[in-house]
């Protein structure tokens, strides 16, 4: 069986992984200008087929899904409404068609009955790219918030190269009130290797439209990065910047960061996940 290492840590089929989610304040946030990369600097950009194992593409997949209902919690509440300790479990064996063995499990001592996502992978096709289908099976919280009903699907084209992500579920806001959220998700990846350097760093880059109701409500810049050494994932982050709104707010995904940073003396809050 194939397994996928995250600062050290192994996904596999009976093993944890440790990642950070965390939430910024509007100073730490706005302090940094989001940047379009540099590879579009002159337009469209040649990129080259990524190689990974399915189970890294599929415990990958799994938390663009953390990533992403994070993101519909914090619109539904704001970011203080989700902020806390959390911890995961991401269980990514890469085998088709079995949501049993693919999995991710987000608790926090608020609420422990964790959220949970299953994922069922399809066969990829050749030429054309493999499909992630993944559901919540009952109803759970983020800190204070309800969340129900989550599933999306995620697509990767047959290089690896463009992620397309859409999404639904059911989130409580500050009415009181379940409402039906929608995301989208688009987001380029790509590799890149420097002279005499072994490692090889993946990046992503793309936006989210986030709605309620069927209405668009915001925006997010959406980013990844990655270092692989000897075809292991080392470390990952993923980043997500909303857009629009009277406050800026970052959600970050590291799988490098300590877990309880909790609101540190910058007055930054998070909201960490890390295996336990």
């Amino acid at each position: 069986m194939h397994s996928c290492a995250f600062g050290g840590v192994y996904v596999s089929a009976n093993t944890d992984s440790g990642v950070i989610l965390s939430f910024t304040s509007t100073v730490q946030a706005s302090s940094e200008t989001v940047k379009v990369p540099k590879l579009f600097d002159n337009g469209p950009a040649a990129v080259t087929e990524i190689k990974l194992e399915t189970n890294q593409v599929a415990a990958l997949m799994l938390l663009e899904a953390v990533l992403d209902v994070s993101s519909a919690a914090v619109l539904a509440g704001g970011c203080q409404a989700v902020a806390a300790d959390y911890a995961i479990e991401v269980n990514a064996d890469g085998a088709t068609n079995k949501p049993e063995s693919n999995f991710a499990k987000i608790s926090s001592s608020e609420n422990p009955e964790p959220i949970v996502f299953n994922a069922t992978i399809e066969e990829r096709r050749d030429f054309f790219g493999q499909n992630f289908n993944i559901v919540q099976p009952q109803k759970s919280k983020l800190k204070h918030t309800p969340i129900s009903e989550y599933s999306a699907n995620l697509t990767v084209n047959h290089e690896l190269t463009l992620l397309s992500l859409y999404s639904k579920s059911n989130i409580q806001g500050q009415n009181n009130n379940a409402n039906p959220h929608q995301n989208l998700l688009i987001k380029s990846l790509y590799q890149e290797q420097a002279q005499d350097n072994p490692n090889l760093y993946l990046y992503g880059w793309g936006a989210e439209s986030l709605s309620i109701a069927g209405y668009p409500a915001n925006l997010a810049w959406v980013r990844f990065k990655a270092l692989t050494t000897g075809g292991q994932l080392k470390r990952l982050v993923l980043l997500a910047d909303r857009v629009i709104g009277p406050s800026a707010c970052r959600i970050v995904i590291d799988s490098g960061a300590e877990a309880g940073a909790g609101n540190d003396k910058t007055g930054r809050k998070s909201l960490a996940l890390t295996g336990w």
